[in-house]
């Protein structure tokens, strides 16, 4: 083991406080995950993702939700406003090789505007598979209600956040499109059969299981476990590596949603001993960062060069000066099939 938490927390406000910075140096956790509370400006960004480097004193994981749609914590005049990931979809009933291609640029841009300001993790995209029945929640953050589709566009999305020197998480394993209740406030139950899973929302993260990251769904799939829900769930941990074949990293969703019980205690003990290699907590309340940073695990020596690899794969990549040519692309594809 190493002297780093294998937890990623939220922080308060728009700099770190003074008390934040000595959980810092006292638990190490191996992230940062920012929302719409810590940003003001792109400048202020930098300066706030330098600093909480500076204090750890090692190359940290800063993660954003920055799907596109409703889902962006950087918006204008900070950044573009992107598009959901539906409207790609949409794109694809026009053309799907255009809608792969307008999905990768898009993505690429949106990660360039990550990566110059010091986040280097999006939660995205998301591989959820629409169904008629998909809570609001999801809705329009999903590509598609065709797998196939939600699989080429995907894999679309997270090569252009990787080109950017972006890791991608792709969310929420193993799907949440079925889910009729918003996983924020109560537990979705799922009662579909494994094998119709596996043909519709279980099949774009098996066609995308060689990605890095993977955060996981808090909804009780009933035959793959029909007492916990699946980040608390070991049965559900082993149908993700065995059956999905899914090799990377996995993270829960924040643990502070009401679809898992119990205290924050028993929630960490509980995703721990269902074999989860992170742990998420978003509130950047103190009190409660401070118990989930006393109570998170030190990492394995095997999962931190995991992610150190991952990290050091993206530098290797052939950061060129492409940002404007594939925004004029961007552009006339989007100008061909509108």
């Amino acid at each position: 083991m190493i002297n780093i938490k294998s937890v990623i927390i939220g922080i308060s406000g728009l700099i770190l406080t003074k008390d934040e910075k000595n959980l810092l140096k006292t638990y190490l956790p191996i992230g940062i995950i920012l929302f719409s509370r810590n940003i003001k400006n792109n400048n202020q960004v930098l300066r706030l993702t330098n600093e909480i480097r500076e204090v750890l004193g090692f190359d940290c994981l800063i993660l954003i939700d920055q799907e596109g749609g409703r889902v962006q914590r950087l918006k204008e005049p900070n950044c573009p406003n992107y598009p959901a990931a539906n409207f790609f979809g949409e794109l694809a009933k026009k053309s799907v090789k255009d809608a792969v291609r307008a999905t990768y640029l898009n993505y690429y841009l949106l990660g360039k505007d990550l990566i110059n300001i010091g986040i280097n993790v999006n939660c995205a995209p998301c591989l959820d598979v629409k169904n008629l029945n998909t809570h609001e929640v999801i809705g329009d953050r999903a590509f598609s209600s065709d797998p196939k589709i939600v699989s080429l566009l995907g894999e679309a999305a997270c090569n252009g956040l990787i080109k950017s020197g972006v890791l991608p998480i792709i969310k929420h394993i193993p799907g949440h499109g079925k889910a009729v209740s918003d996983s924020h406030l109560s537990l979705p139950i799922i009662n579909d059969k494994v094998k119709s899973l596996e043909k519709s929302d279980f099949l774009p993260f098996k066609n995308l299981s060689d990605m890095p990251m993977a955060m996981t769904a808090h909804i009780l799939y009933e035959d793959i476990d029909n007492r916990l829900p699946v980040t608390q769930s070991r049965l559900a941990n082993t149908f993700i590596r065995k059956n999905i074949k899914y090799k990377g990293i996995l993270i829960s969703d924040d643990i502070e949603m009401l679809a898992l019980s119990g205290s924050l205690q028993d929630k960490i003990k509980s995703i721990y001993k269902a074999n989860y290699d992170l742990i998420l907590h978003c509130s950047g309340d103190l009190n409660n960062t401070e118990i989930v940073l006393k109570n998170g695990n030190f990492m394995e020596k095997d999962l931190f060069i995991k992610i150190k690899s991952s990290m050091e794969s993206l530098n290797k990549i052939d950061n060129t000066n492409t940002f404007t040519s594939n925004k004029i692309e961007l552009s006339n594809i989007l100008k061909k099939l509108m």
